[in-house]
C-alpha cells in the first residue's frame, strides 16, 4: 500500500532515493498531506498534489548534507562553534543543485527557485518505506512547499435549503470572492491605508509632517503664551443656572467657521452662560484652530493629492482631525484647567450635592420597572454599563472625545435586550427608537450621580462651546447635550429629594451591615417606636420642608427674571416641553386627580425650540428637558414607606437581605426574616445582586455557618423540592451556582449532595466538582473530593463509573490535571472513565502537568497505569521528563521508568532511561542499573555516557574477545542535521537502539559478567585511555595462555567443525531473514497506522462545517479521530525496536560465525605450506650428490627447511588452539543466545499482546466516550 502523502508517494516510486547515498546525509522536507491536497500553484494554476509527482518538485525538497555535518558548523567535533553557530542561517543543497536557507524553525528557498517562499518546519520524523532493507529517512514536515506560489484551496460545504439562509448567503459570497480572486485579472488595488487621526496622518505622511510640525508647533505655542496669564476669580453670580435670555449674547460668539460648515446659525436652547474669560478663551483657540487649518492647506499639492489617493479621508474629515489634534494638544495645559478654574463654584457644589446622592436606588429615580426583579436587574446591568462608559469622560483629553463618550453612554443605557432571532437588529434598532425620552434623563441621572465624573459642569460648557466644525446644537449630538444639561439642571437646583431618599436608603444599609437591630426595627417598623422616643425615620413633611432649601428663589435669579415664576408669562423649557413630573414619581401626587387624566393621555412635543436630526435618537420625546415642575415638586409618603426601603439596592445591586449576609450579620437576617410583609418567600429566591449571585451562594462564599443554616432553614421550609433544586442551580455572572463554592462549607456536600447540579459548567468549563477538586490546601480536601466524587457519581444516573469528560474545563483540562493527593488520583484512574492521556490546550497531559509543578506522589500514581503514554509531547516538542520542575523530579521519573523496566536473570534492572541533546551538539544518555537489598529497598545507580562511550566498549570488548559475537549498533543518523532544530525522532531511535544493546551484551553469554560492562554501568567516569591499554594488556595474555588452556584442532578434525558452523549458520540466517520480514511487515503496519490518523484528521476537517450535523456529532468525530493517534509508546513500535535487537544479534552471531572457517583456511594454507617445506627437504636431499663439498649445503638446506616446518606447526598448533577456543565460543554463546532467544521471543509476544490489549481497551473506551456524546444529544431531542 501506498504512502498516503502525494510527496512521498511519488518519491519512493521514482529513482531519486536511488540518488541518495548514504540515506543519513539526506533530509526529506514534505509538505503535509492537508497543504498538498488543500492547496495549488498560483502561477499554473495546477493542484500541488499533481504537482508532487514531478522530479523538480521533488528534488527541490530533498536536501544533501555532505559528511553528516550541518554546513558551516563543525558538527561535533567543534561543540563550540556548533554553540555559537546554532541560530544563524545555515545553507543546503539541493538534490537538483538549488539552495535552502535553515534558520531557526524556518526554511527558505533561494539560489535556483523562481519564486522566494518561507516555510515552518513543524516537526521530525522517521520514515520507513516498504522496502526489503529497512530504510530509515529523516523527515520534516514543513507548512507549505518550497515550490511554487502557494494558495490555499479551502472545501466550500454545501448547505441544502429551500431558501438562502444567512450561513448559506456567507459561504456563496465567499465562493464568489474566491472564484474572482482566482481568475486571471489584473493586479488587486492596493488597500487604502486607514486612519483614524492627525497624527497617523503626520506619521504615516512625513512630507507633510515636515512642512506642518513647525508651524503646528508655533501656533501651539504662541497659543499657550497667550492664555497662560493668571485667570482672575469669577465674578459672584446668583445662581449657577441662568436663563435663556443669555442666548443672544452666545449666538454672538459663534465662531464663524462653524456657521460657514453648519450653514445655519441656529442656537440650541440653553442656560449655559460663557464667562467673558471663557469667551476670550475659546476666540483665541479658535483662531488657532483656523491657523491649523490654513497651515494643512498650505501644503503641497501633490502630497494632498497623495493623501487622497491613499487614504478615505476627505477635505471636512480633516479639518476635524486638525481641530481635535490641535485641542489634544492645549487641553491639559491651558482650555480645560482654565475652564475649570472658572467653574470651580458650581462644580464644587454638583460634586458636593452628588456625593451625597450616591446611595440612590434605581426604583427611587422614577425609571418605570417592568417584570419585577428580573426587569430591575436588566436595567441595573445596562446602567452598568453606561457608568463604566461615562467613566470614560474623566480621562478624556478634548471635547470632541467627551461628545463621543456621552454618546455612547446614551446609546449603552438606550439599548434593550433582545431576543438571538435573525430579526434581532431590527428589535434593537426598534427598541432604540421607542424608548422614552423621559426614562432616558432619569437613567442618565443614575449614570451621572454613579460615575463619580468630577467638573461636569465644565466639561458641559467644553462640549457645547469649544467644538467649532461639529454642529452641536441640533441632531443627536445637540440632543445628548441638551440631555445632560437637564440632568445637571436637576441635580443642582431640585435634588434635595434624592439627597433625603440616599440618605435614608444609607441609614438602612449602614443598620443592616453593622446588625443593628434597633436601628433596623425603628426603619422598617416605625409603628412600634412609641412616639416620645428618638427615632432615626424622619417624617415627611420634615423631608418635604428641607427639599425646599435647595429650590431657586425668585429674589436670588438676576434682575428682570423675577417675573420668571409665572408659567404664563415666559416659555421656558416647561412650558414648551412639559414636566419632569413623570420622570421623577416621587415628586408628584401618586394617584393624578381624575380631571388631569385628559390632559395627560396625549403628550405634546414643541420641535420649534428644540431642533431634531432624523438620526436614530430622533425618536426620543424632548418633553425630557423640563425644568421647573420637577424642581418644585415634592415628596410623597409612599416613596420613603419602609415597603419601598426595604427592597432598595446598592449600586451593586445588593438587596437589604444580600448587605445582612455580606456583612455576616445573622441576627440581622434573623430579624429580616421575620418581616414576611416586606421579605415574601418568592422574593427571597428571587433575590440577587448585579453580579447574579444568591443569598444561599453568597453566604455559602462567608463561610459562616451559622448564617448559611439559618438561610438553608428558612429555604427549606418555605421552598418545594423543585424550587429548591432550582435555587440551587441559579448561576451567577461567571456561570457559578451554589455548588461551585461549596469548598467553603464542605458539610454542605452530603446535605445537598443529591440536588446539587454536578455537570453544570460556569464560563470557564468548571463544574462544582471540578472546583472542588481545584482546592488544593483545603484542610479537609480527601474527604471532600471523596464525598464530592461518590455523589457525582450516584447523580449520574447510569450507574456506570464517574464520566470525566464531563468536568473538562474550557482549557481542555481534566479532574486528573488538577488533582494533587496521589490517593485520589488513584481512585479517579480505577474507578472512573477517564482518559488518562487527555491533553488540555497546551497539550499538557496529566503526567506533563504532575511532572511541570513537582508532584511526585502524582507522578507515579499516574505511572503505575499501563495507559499512560511517556512519549507523548506537547506544543514544543517537549515530553514529561524534560517538563520536569527541576533535577531532582526528573531523576525520580528516571527512576519509575528503571523500576517499570523488566528485571534480568540476577535480580539487577539496568536500562538507558532518558536521552537528551548538549549544548555542544552532542547526546548524552542516563544509564541506570537498580538492585534490590535484602531489606527490600533498592540500590540505584546513575551514570552519563554518550555515543563515543558505547563505542569505545564495543571496540574494548572485540578486543579482549575476539571470538565472541558483538551487536553493531553505532551505523546511527546523527539528530543535528539541522543544528537549530534538531530531529528528536532520531534521539529516541537512538536511545533505544543502544539500549537493546547494552540489553544484549547483558544477556550475552561472555559479556554478562564482563568487568568492563559492570564497569559501564557501575562506574561513573571511565578513564579510556586506561581501558584502552588494560584490554590490549589482556588480549595478549589471552593469545599467551591459549595452548595452554586448549588442546589444538587437528587437521582432520576441521571438518567436524566445519559442518557444525555451516549448520548453525544456516539456522542463524533463517531466524534473521525471517526477522527482517517480520520487521517489514511491522514498519507497514506503522506507517499505515500514520495514515489512517492523516486520513481521519483530513476527513473530520471536512465534516466540520457541515451545518445540518448537530455540534455534539462533530465533537463526537473528533474524539475518534483522537483515539487514532499514534503514539512512540505504540506496542508496534516497541515489537519494531525488540524484532530490531534480534536482527541485530543474529546477524552478529553470524559475523561470529565466519571467524571458525576463517581459522581453519589459516590452518589450511600452514598443513600446505609445512608439506610443502617437508617435501622441498626431502628433494633436496634425494637428488644431491654424495660429495663432501655439498654436504655442508646440504645440512644447511634441511635445517632451514626443519625450521620453516617448525614454525609452521607451531603456527598451525597455534590456530587449532584459537580454533578449539572459538568453536568453543561460539558453540556457548550460541547455546546461550537460543534460550535468550527463545525467552526473549516470548516476553516480546506477550508484552506484545498485553500492551495491545490495554492500547485497544482505551481505544474502545474512548470510541465510547464519543458514541456517548451523541447519545445525549438523541436523548435530549426525545425529551
Amino acid at each position: 500500500m501506498q504512502p498516503l502523502n502525494p510527496f512521498l508517494r511519488a518519491f519512493f516510486r521514482s529513482t531519486l532515493p536511488s540518488q541518495c547515498s548514504p540515506i543519513n546525509h539526506h533530509i526529506i522536507l514534505c509538505p503535509t498531506t492537508d497543504i498538498l491536497l488543500n492547496s495549488r500553484d498560483r502561477d499554473t494554476n495546477t493542484s500541488y498534489a499533481e504537482l508532487a509527482t514531478t522530479e523538480e518538485f521533488l528534488a527541490s525538497h530533498v536536501l544533501r548534507v555532505p559528511g553528516g555535518a550541518p554546513p558551516a558548523g563543525g558538527g561535533a567535533k567543534d561543540g563550540g562553534n556548533v554553540r555559537e553557530n546554532k541560530s544563524k542561517a545555515k545553507q543546503y543543497s539541493t538534490v537538483n543543485g538549488r539552495t535552502v536557507v535553515l534558520k531557526d524553525a524556518f526554511a527558505y528557498s533561494n539560489k535556483g527557485f523562481k519564486t522566494l517562499n518561507q516555510a515552518q518546519l513543524l516537526q521530525d520524523a522517521i520514515y520507513y518505506p516498504d522496502t526489503p532493507d529497512g530504510q530509515q529517512w529523516l523527515v520534516y514536515y514543513i507548512s507549505r512547499p518550497l515550490v511554487g506560489s502557494y494558495q490555499s484551496t479551502p472545501t466550500i460545504p454545501a448547505v441544502v435549503s429551500d431558501e438562502p439562509s444567512k450561513e448559506r448567503r456567507k459561504l456563496l459570497s465567499e465562493a464568489s470572492e474566491t472564484a474572482i480572486s482566482t481568475a486571471s485579472s489584473p493586479p488587486p488595488v492596493p488597500k487604502k491605508k486607514d486612519v483614524k487621526n492627525f497624527a497617523e496622518v503626520l506619521n504615516q505622511f512625513p512630507v507633510i509632517s515636515r512642512q506642518m510640525q513647525s508651524g503646528l508647533e508655533k501656533i501651539i505655542r504662541e497659543f499657550v503664551a497667550a492664555n497662560e496669564k493668571h485667570v482672575p476669580k469669577p465674578r459672584s453670580r446668583s445662581s449657577s443656572v441662568s436663563s435663556q435670555h443669555s442666548a443672544p449674547s452666545m449666538r454672538s460668539s459663534m465662531s464663524s467657521v462653524k456657521s460657514s460648515l453648519s450653514g445655519s446659525s441656529t442656537v440650541h436652547p440653553t442656560q449655559l452662560e460663557l464667562e467673558p474669560e471663557e469667551d476670550a478663551l475659546r476666540t483665541s483657540l479658535e483662531s488657532t484652530v483656523t491657523a491649523a487649518i490654513d497651515l494643512f492647506q498650505q501644503v503641497d499639492k501633490q502630497q494632498l493629492s497623495l493623501l487622497g489617493a491613499n487614504t478615505e479621508l476627505t477635505g471636512p474629515v480633516v479639518e476635524r482631525m486638525i481641530e481635535r489634534y490641535v485641542v489634544e494638544q492645549v487641553h491639559d495645559q491651558t482650555v480645560f484647567p482654565k475652564v475649570c478654574a472658572t467653574r470651580r463654584p458650581e462644580d464644587s457644589d454638583l460634586d458636593s450635592k452628588i456625593r451625597k446622592m450616591s446611595d440612590i436606588d434605581i426604583a427611587q429615580v422614577g425609571i418605570p420597572i417592568e417584570d419585577g426583579m428580573k426587569g430591575k436587574r436588566e436595567l441595573a446591568a445596562r446602567l452598568a454599563k453606561g457608568v463604566e462608559a461615562f467613566k470614560k469622560l474623566g480621562v478624556a483629553s478634548s471635547p470632541q472625545e467627551m461628545l463621543e463618550i456621552l454618546l455612547a453612554t446614551q446609546k449603552v443605557v438606550s439599548e434593550q435586550a433582545t431576543s438571538n432571532t435573525s430579526d434581532s437588529g431590527a428589535e434593537k434598532q426598534s427598541s432604540v427608537l421607542t424608548i422614552n425620552a423621559d426614562i432616558l434623563v432619569s437613567m442618565l441621572l443614575v449614570v451621572v450621580i454613579r460615575s463619580g465624573v468630577r467638573h461636569l459642569h465644565s466639561r458641559l460648557l467644553y462640549m457645547r462651546y469649544f467644538i467649532f466644525l461639529d454642529e452641536v446644537e441640533s441632531g443627536e449630538q445637540g440632543y445628548a447635550l441638551a440631555t445632560l444639561e437637564a440632568v445637571l439642571a436637576h441635580l443642582t437646583s431640585a435634588s434635595s429629594s434624592l439627597r433625603k431618599a440616599s440618605k435614608r436608603n444609607r441609614l438602612l444599609w449602614q443598620a443592616t451591615r453593622g446588625g443593628d437591630i434597633q436601628a433596623l426595627e425603628a426603619i422598617l417598623e416605625p409603628s412600634i417606636i412609641l412616639p416620645g422616643e428618638d427615632t432615626i425615620a424622619e417624617s415627611p413633611t420634615a423631608i418635604t420642608d428641607e427639599s425646599s432649601d435647595d429650590s431657586i428663589s425668585e429674589a436670588d435669579l438676576p434682575q428682570g427674571e423675577g417675573d420668571t415664576q409665572d408659567e404664563n408669562r415666559r416659555p421656558d423649557f416647561s412650558a414648551v416641553n412639559g414636566s419632569l413630573g413623570h420622570v421623577f414619581p416621587f415628586q408628584r401626587p401618586p394617584t393624578p386627580p381624575p380631571e388631569q387624566h385628559d390632559a395627560k393621555a396625549k403628550k405634546r412635543v414643541s420641535m420649534a425650540s428644540l431642533p431634531r436630526s432624523q438620526s436614530a435618537s430622533s425618536g426620543y420625546s424632548s418633553r425630557s428637558h423640563s425644568r421647573k415642575r420637577s424642581v418644585d415638586s415634592t415628596t410623597s409618603n409612599g416613596d420613603l414607606s419602609s415597603d419601598k426601603l426595604a427592597q432598595t439596592q446598592d449600586a451593586d445591586g445588593s438587596s437589604v437581605l444580600m448587605m445582612a449576609v455580606e456583612g455576616g450579620q445573622r441576627d440581622a437576617l434573623k430579624f429580616l426574616f421575620s418581616l414576611p410583609s416586606h421579605f415574601r418567600a418568592d422574593f427571597i429566591l428571587d433575590d440577587v445582586n448585579n453580579a447574579s449571585t444568591t443569598l444561599l451562594s453568597a453566604a455559602v462564599q462567608s463561610e459562616n455557618r451559622s448564617l448559611t443554616d439559618l438561610l438553608i432553614d428558612f429555604l427549606e421550609k418555605h421552598a418545594s423540592g423543585d424550587q429548591l433544586r432550582r435555587y440551587l442551580s441559579v448561576q451567577d455572572l461567571q456561570g457559578r451556582c451554589m455548588a461551585h463554592y461549596l469548598f467553603n462549607q464542605p458539610h454542605l456536600i452530603q446535605r445537598f449532595g443529591k440536588k446539587l447540579p454536578w455537570r453544570l459548567k460556569d464560563k470557564h468549563g468548571q463544574t462544582p466538582l471540578f472546583a472542588i477538586c481545584r482546592s488544593y490546601d483545603h484542610k479537609q480536601y480527601y474527604s471532600m473530593v471523596d464525598a464530592a466524587l461518590s455523589l457525582a457519581t450516584a447523580m449520574q444516573g447510569d450507574g456506570e463509573a464517574l464520566h470525566l469528560d464531563d468536568h473538562v474545563d474550557a482549557k481542555g483540562n481534566t479532574l486528573l490535571h488538577i488533582v494533587v493527593d496521589a490517593q485520589m488520583t488513584l481512585k479517579l484512574l480505577r474507578h472512573c472513565d477517564a482518559d488518562v492521556n487527555a491533553a488540555n490546550d497546551k497539550r499538557f497531559t496529566p503526567l506533563m502537568v504532575g511532572s511541570k509543578y513537582g508532584r511526585i506522589d502524582t507522578v507515579r500514581a499516574l505511572f503505575g497505569d499501563p495507559r499512560v503514554d511517556m512519549t507523548l509531547k506537547d506544543i514544543r516538542g517537549l515530553t514529561a521528563v524534560e517538563l520536569a520542575k527541576d533535577d531532582d523530579v526528573r531523576n525520580r521519573i528516571d527512576d519509575l521508568v528503571l523500576l517499570s523496566t523488566s528485571q534480568g536473570k540476577d535480580g539487577r534492572t539496568t536500562t538507558v532511561v532518558r536521552s537528551f541533546f548538549v549544548e555542544d551538539a552532542t547526546i548524552r544518555f542516563v544509564l541506570k542499573s537498580g538492585a534490590q537489598n535484602d531489606n527490600g529497598s533498592i540500590t540505584v545507580t546513575t551514570c552519563r555516557r554518550s555515543i563515543s562511550d558505547f563505542e569505545s566498549l564495543a571496540n574494548w570488548l572485540s578486543t579482549e574477545c575476539t571470538a565472541s559475537w558483538l551487536p553493531s549498533h553505532f551505523n546511527l543518523p546523527s539528530p543535528f542535521l539541522v543544528p537549530s532544530r534538531p530531529s528528536r525522532a532520531i534521539l529516541r531511535d537512538v536511545q533505544l537502539r543502544l539500549d537493546n544493546f547494552f540489553r544484549a551484551l547483558l544477556a550475552h553469554g561472555t559479556f554478562a559478567t564482563h568487568e568492563l560492562v559492570w564497569e559501564f554501568f557501575l562506574v561513573p567516569e571511565l578513564d579510556s585511555v586506561m581501558l584502552t591499554e588494560r584490554s590490549k594488556r589482556k588480549a595478549e595474555a589471552r593469545v599467551d595462555n591459549l595452548k595452554d588452556d586448549f588442546e589444538p584442532v587437528l587437521m582432520d578434525e576441521t571438518q567436524e567443525v566445519e559442518n557444525f558452523v555451516a549448520y548453525a549458520k544456516d539456522q542463524v540466517r533463517g531466524v534473521t531473514q525471517a526477522t527482517r520480514k517480520v520487521i517489514r511487515a511491522v514498519n507497514r503496519h506503522r506507517m499505515r497506522c500514520n495514515d489512517l490518523f492523516d486520513a481521519q484528521t483530513l476527513a473530520a476537517a471536512k465534516v466540520s462545517p457541515l451545518l445540518f450535523l448537530p455540534q455534539p456529532y462533530i465533537l463526537a468525530y473528533e474524539r475518534y479521530t483522537k483515539t487514532l493517534l499514534p503514539t512512540e509508546a505504540s506496542p508496534w513500535t516497541s515489537l519494531y525496536y525488540n524484532l530490531h535487537s534480534v536482527h541485530s544479534t543474529s546477524s552478529a552471531i553470524q559475523v561470529a560465525l565466519n571467524r571458525p572457517a576463517y581459522l581453519i583456511g589459516s590452518m589450511g594454507q600452514a598443513q600446505r605450506s609445512i608439506d610443502r617445506l617437508m617435501s622441498s627437504a626431502s628433494r633436496s636431499s634425494r637428488w644431491a650428490p654424495n660429495i663432501a663439498l655439498f654436504e655442508d649445503a646440504k645440512r644447511s638446506a634441511a635445517s632451514e627447511a626443519w625450521d620453516k616446518a617448525g614454525k609452521a606447526r607451531g603456527e598451525l598448533e597455534s590456530l587449532g588452539c584459537e580454533l578449539r577456543y572459538t568453536q568453543q565460543t561460539v558453540a556457548s554463546e550460541l547455546a546461550v543466545w537460543q534460550d535468550e532467544h527463545v525467552r526473549a521471543g516470548r516476553a516480546m509476544l506477550r508484552r506484545f499482546a498485553k500492551e495491545t490489549v490495554v492500547k485497544e481497551k482505551a481505544r474502545l473506551e474512548g470510541m465510547k466516550r464519543a458514541l456517548r456524546e451523541i447519545r445525549k444529544t438523541r436523548v435530549l431531542d426525545v425529551s
